[in-house]
């Protein structure tokens, strides 16, 4: 038993480190595309988009790291430059480990998506300004002055002086993505995207100067259409911000049915390293114009001893409306989506 607390102890210590600089994440990157890369602000298919999120993340072990994302965007058509301006909304929240850890972000992301060779070859950049809210609960935390042999004493006396248990900041992150499309059964994309470019500083102390590093991130795509009813959607991703480094390699399967309000059945797997970090399952389903995909990461790091294997689950929905033609039966949901 006490092993088994001091391996607790040791995984919610390098999580809160981590987590401390470092920015959200989600595992299902084909869907919620405002948090892979700026530049996919109004690149779908249709009128507008809304999509959420949702991931919860080691509840096995203690208190589990909770994240909700909500985004909206649109795009301005001109046909006249054959040019699309894309615009939009991105909320996300984050709440971290027994001290409370929250982070609130709020950003507007715009970008342009430019045909350089018909609909084949489009160019999109975007940029992303947003504000951050970090709070943190020094009432949950215990110290090592609180521990007298192996009794506990919360009414003890600690030496930390804490400055501040809040702190908002402004950052900025761009992005670019290219769209290959030689056919209409195959579609290849290529995004950057580079967050925290200005380099905020995080600390909760006024003398320190914690700066958030810059995440640089890299995607590529595909969707080939295998048969008629077939698709299949290979995708590679990777994040590096600072020491730290994320790789995701995998893909999904889409199906489609004959059927008036399931049109499609989604199916994905992924590897993520980070350490060996997880095997990532995804199960999905279009109802309409809603999608919903269910993610389970699998835990194969060598945290597993701590979380039982069990890593997070992620529940992700988008809603597509189409304006221009509302009976129209939408197309499959891709990353990133086709102007």
């Amino acid at each position: 038993m006490k092993a088994r607390f001091i391996v607790i102890l040791l995984f919610c210590s390098g999580l809160f480190q981590y987590n401390f600089a470092q920015d959200i994440h989600f595992s299902n990157f084909y869907t919620n595309t405002l948090n892979l890369n700026p530049a996919n602000a109004g690149f779908f298919t249709g009128s507008y988009r809304f999509c959420i999120a949702y991931r919860d993340q080691y509840r096995t072990v203690a208190e589990p790291y909770q994240t909700l994302s909500a985004n909206f965007d649109a795009k301005i058509s001109n046909r006249h430059m054959q040019t699309a301006l894309g615009y939009g909304l991105l909320f996300n929240y984050d709440m971290a480990g027994d001290a409370d850890y929250t982070t609130v972000q709020f950003g507007i992301p715009l970008a342009q998506h430019i045909p350089i060779n018909g609909n084949s070859l489009i160019f999109s950049y975007g940029l992303l300004p947003a504000i951050h809210y970090c709070s943190l609960d020094y009432s949950s935390l215990t110290f090592l002055e609180q521990f007298e042999g192996d009794r506990f004493n919360p009414q003890s006396e600690i030496s930390e002086d804490i400055d501040m248990n809040s702190r908002l900041y402004f950052d900025f992150s761009l992005g670019t993505q290219f769209l290959f499309k030689p056919n209409k059964q195959q579609s290849y994309t290529v995004g950057f995207a580079f967050y925290n470019l200005n380099r905020p500083n995080v600390s909760f102390y006024k003398e320190d100067g914690v700066k958030l590093k810059t995440r640089t991130v890299i995607c590529g795509t595909a969707n080939i259409s295998i048969t008629q009813n077939i698709d299949i959607v290979p995708g590679i991703k990777m994040q590096f911000q600072g020491k730290q480094h994320e790789f995701h390699l995998g893909g999904m399967g889409i199906f489609y049915l004959d059927n008036p309000f399931f049109s499609q059945i989604q199916t994905g797997l992924w590897f993520r390293s980070k350490n060996k970090d997880a095997i990532i399952f995804g199960l999905g389903t279009r109802y309409k114009e809603f999608d919903i995909m269910l993610d389970y990461d699998l835990n194969i790091s060598t945290l597993r001893t701590a979380s039982n294997g069990h890593g997070a689950f992620e529940l992700t929905i988008s809603y597509i409306f189409d304006k221009a033609n509302r009976s129209k039966r939408m197309t499959a949901v891709r990353c990133p989506h086709s102007l």
